[in-house]
């Protein structure tokens, strides 16, 4: 049976409709790039006026405020083990709505916060909301979009976040803190009441499920009058029979499965202790320490509008280079990155310690109650103090230009729709251990190695993962993943 063929200006049409269902389905990410980064609006705020709305004073010491980054990615991990089952279950669709819900409960709890363990609280359950997104919107994407553009749609996803980081980090500049995570409710309760309702489901959910009419019926919306649905539907159950229909977790366990989940999960060790979540969560802090006098705020939002551009640049390339490629560019950038700024950190402090320059210690003080960072800065400035931030720069480019993203996208991608769920689920739950793990683990390696052995740390990781990923990651790129 032949079927008229697709002219250019119906293509672009039915793209153009496709990239909005993207936008649409990605627009709580503007709130999740909103939690990462909002700690950096805490540290700077809380150095002026320690506050809360209701005038209770807050009082943050170093592993405290690791904590308030870390804990979003431990609320993540039962958010993806309920993405996991939930997607599977009743749908992605139904999955992203009530992936709002612990988001609008978290972002209220920190704007009504009167003390730190109600700040806490609301991390947690933003990193709820955090994990079941994770879960549930990339698959999406990854379902409904053409074969050859599927890497640039994925990656609308991580634009978003970074929108939002930088979003959070100008809103941080005119308002307070608490003040902020209100905008991040409201982004919340746009995307679960007003956006994802008017979204089909996916087809090759409906596939699996055995929904094949509804499944026919959104296929000819997303694939165009020259494709032969019924030949699509065919080809997604017979991807899919390897595994079977089934929601167990048990096969998970199979042995092409757990190879594949056993790669991601390296990835995910060389993406984190290569520093990609400290650059979102402690900006302002490796500023401080590397002694630029630059204002933090606009630090952050330059590093942030720098994560921004490098996952347009990703956009561009994922689907032209591949993964792999991205991937190795990324770590290559990182590597420099990270080692310029490990080496001025390592050489400024040489020269100050020679100079016997005096040290003192930095003990910001809104009032007597609050204490946020102590450290030690070196108080002599040089015509170098540029370096830092450009290095940190140039590593926060490399990162977003493959490392962060790609490992999530890669989740989603490995797997075939019936068992996607529950290992992207899995993935991402061991992926956001680690996130935790190196964000708690900050500030004591910054102690235990100096930030110039921490950064150094977080170079040579990168270094490792350049065999790592040319030796065992496949390449993804215009292959179909069922």
């Amino acid at each position: 049976m032949e079927f008229p063929k697709e002219t250019p200006s119906l293509r672009r049409v039915r793209i153009f409709k496709q990239t909005l269902m993207f936008l649409a389905s990605s627009w709580g990410y503007l709130s999740g790039g909103m939690s990462l980064t909002w700690p950096n609006v805490l540290a700077s705020d809380i150095l002026v006026d320690n506050s809360t709305m209701f005038g209770t004073q807050l009082s943050l010491s170093d592993s405290q405020m690791d904590m308030v980054g870390s804990m979003m990615f431990v609320g993540s991990l039962p958010g993806y083990v309920a993405a996991g089952w939930l997607v599977r279950a009743i749908g992605r669709r139904r999955s992203m709505m009530l992936s709002a819900v612990p988001g609008v409960a978290g972002s209220l709890s920190i704007a009504l916060a009167l003390n730190t363990e109600m700040i806490l609280v609301g991390r947690f359950l933003e990193g709820t909301s955090y994990g079941m997104m994770g879960v549930a919107v990339r698959p999406y994407i990854v379902e409904i979009a053409d074969t050859g553009i599927r890497g640039s749609a994925v990656v609308v996803a991580n634009f978003l976040l970074q929108i939002g980081s930088i979003s959070v980090v100008s809103l941080g500049i005119p308002l307070k803190w608490y003040q902020a995570s209100f905008f991040s409710c409201a982004v919340y309760v746009i995307y679960g009441l007003l956006l994802v309702p008017f979204l089909p489901e996916s087809p090759t959910f409906l596939a699996v499920t055995n929904k094949d009419e509804k499944a026919k019926s959104v296929l000819r919306r997303l694939r165009g009058t020259d494709v032969d649905v019924e030949g699509v539907l065919r080809d997604l159950k017979k991807q899919n029979e390897s595994v079977g229909n089934t929601a167990s977790w048990r096969v998970l366990v199979r042995p092409a499965i757990l190879r594949q989940e056993l790669i991601l999960f390296g990835l995910f060790l060389v993406s984190n202790f290569s520093g990609v979540e400290v650059i979102k969560a402690n900006t302002s802090r490796i500023l401080q320490s590397a002694g630029v006098s630059l204002d933090m705020e606009v630090s952050t939002i330059m590093v942030a509008g720098v994560l921004f551009c490098g996952n347009f640049s990703m956009m561009l390339l994922l689907d032209r280079a591949g993964r792999r490629r991205c991937l190795m560019l990324s770590l290559s950038l990182v590597v420099v990155g990270y080692g310029i700024l490990g080496t001025f950190d390592f050489l400024n402090m040489r020269a100050t310690d020679i100079l016997a320059a005096p040290e003192v210690p930095v003990v910001a003080r809104a009032n007597a109650s609050m204490t946020y960072y102590a450290g030690v800065v070196s108080t002599q400035r040089t015509t170098w103090d540029w370096v830092p931030l450009a290095s940190l720069m140039l590593a926060a480019f490399g990162q977003a230009l493959g490392l962060g993203p790609i490992p999530w996208i890669l989740s989603s991608e490995y797997f075939p729709t019936s068992i996607r769920s529950q290992a992207a689920g899995l993935c991402t739950l061991i992926g956001s251990l680690q996130s935790f793990a190196a964000l708690q683990l900050f500030s004591p390696m910054q102690t235990v190695l100096t930030p110039a052995g921490l950064y150094w740390c977080y170079a040579c990781t990168a270094a490792v993962g350049l065999p790592y990923v040319f030796l065992f990651i496949q390449e993804t790129k215009g292959k179909s993943v069922g």
